[in-house]
């Protein structure tokens, strides 16, 4: 896996990649796609999603396309909080991921 940096987001920890060097395993997570904006580490929340194989879901995400329009900097970074199955169920994971929706604004993924 790519060298990743930990960022919070809300009050939860995720781990955070260039969305060019992604190469998750296929975890149960939640992931925040953002676009970095300066050299200050400012950023925007562009797509807020769930799955239970993170690194399928990014590696094969239908709205990629949308993430590289709405970055304008290109600068694409992937967030993962990780959810392991024996832990989790995909119902923490909506919880989640719908909490982390109704907080940021994001222009991918609406639902």
């Amino acid at each position: 896996m790519p060298e990743s940096v930990p960022i919070k987001i809300g009050e939860y920890s995720f781990t955070f990649v260039r969305l060019a060097e992604t190469d998750f395993t296929d975890v149960a997570a939640v992931y925040v796609v953002i676009c970095v904006l300066g050299e200050k580490g400012n950023y925007g929340v562009i797509d807020v999603g769930q799955t239970g194989e993170v690194g399928t879901r990014i590696n094969s995400h239908e709205r990629e396309e949308c993430w590289k329009r709405e970055c304008s900097t290109g600068n694409i970074w992937v967030c993962v909080h990780t959810m392991p199955s024996v832990r989790y169920t995909k119902d923490d994971r909506l919880h989640l991921e719908r909490d982390l929706r109704e907080r940021y604004k994001h222009k991918c993924g609406e639902k």
